[in-house]
């Protein structure tokens, strides 16, 4: 059928349908959560083999999607907790509540996983992680199963990840995603380390739109279209102070249009972590 004129909707406002927030919110998780990210192996790198338990709990004062706030002010906070053995075989539970949604308490997420260094150098990172999300409401088409795969280099200051993932169980999707990170340390002590680690994160999508096609009758057509869809600039302050691990950050997101989106605007917000690790 031959396409002669093309109308892009973003289908993600959160006017238009519940559902496909939820399914933006199933993407971006990546960005949200330590242990999907795998802070939590480079904090117990340097020290000795055995089993830990590492409880964490985030606050964003805004939350984004992508990027986009979708005209909803609302804030979020993240309980977790992980076992992770002296073999880099790691269990996480985890959930998030958003003020903006009803309820408020959008999901609980079990996650497992495995982690471990592919050169003698100790400097790249293989990671490969399986999820299931279970969500609060019965929604169609809601992806409750992921698969994320992740690789990363690190020496000395510099460190960059690179992960890929699938989500599947409703309407599948794939993501890219590449965060590049500097860490300056500040201040080294026995007792106490802090450091910043600016951070240049950069986020591709399957999203969901709709095109208005021609042939004898107009139809309205659902397409995936894979393409960059944010770009996040972040300062964290991190505190080590024996177990306990403190984050302060300021992330800078920049949403890319997709076709036929308009009116996008920059934004900006604070998250705050605190975790504790404990040896077993």
């Amino acid at each position: 059928m031959r396409k002669n004129t093309f109308f892009f909707l973003f289908v993600a406002l959160l006017a238009a349908a519940q559902e496909t927030e939820k399914n933006e919110a199933d993407i971006i998780l990546d960005e949200l959560f330590a242990v999907d990210s795998l802070d939590i192996m480079h904090f117990v790198d340097e020290i000795k083999k055995q089993d830990y338990l590492y409880a964490s709990f985030m606050y964003n004062d805004k939350t984004l999607f992508s990027g986009r706030d979708f005209g909803v002010e609302q804030y979020s906070f993240f309980p977790s907790i992980s076992y992770i053995d002296a073999n880099n075989f790691f269990f996480n539970i985890s959930s998030g509540y958003f003020s903006g949604v009803s309820p408020n308490w959008d999901f609980v997420r079990f996650s497992a996983g495995y982690s471990n260094y592919v050169d003698k150098k100790k400097s790249f990172l293989a990671t490969g992680i399986y999820s299931y999300s279970s969500f609060t409401q019965d929604v169609a088409d809601l992806n409750n199963h992921r698969l994320t795969a992740s690789i990363s280099y690190r020496k000395k200051w510099f460190r960059n990840s690179l992960t890929a993932g699938y989500l599947f169980g409703g309407r599948s999707s794939i993501f890219v995603s590449n965060n590049t990170y500097v860490s300056v340390d500040l201040l080294e002590s026995k007792s106490l380390d802090i450091s910043i680690q600016p951070r240049l994160g950069l986020f591709w999508g399957a999203q969901a739109i709709t095109e208005l096609v021609s042939s004898k009758l107009f139809e309205l057509v659902d397409k995936d279209r894979f393409q960059m869809l944010n770009t996040e600039l972040s300062i964290p302050l991190e505190l080590d102070f024996r177990s306990w691990d403190i984050e302060i950050e300021y992330t800078f997101s920049i949403p890319n249009a997709l076709p036929g989106e308009e009116g996008l605007e920059n934004n900006g917000f604070v998250s705050v972590s605190i975790g504790y690790l404990l040896g077993l």
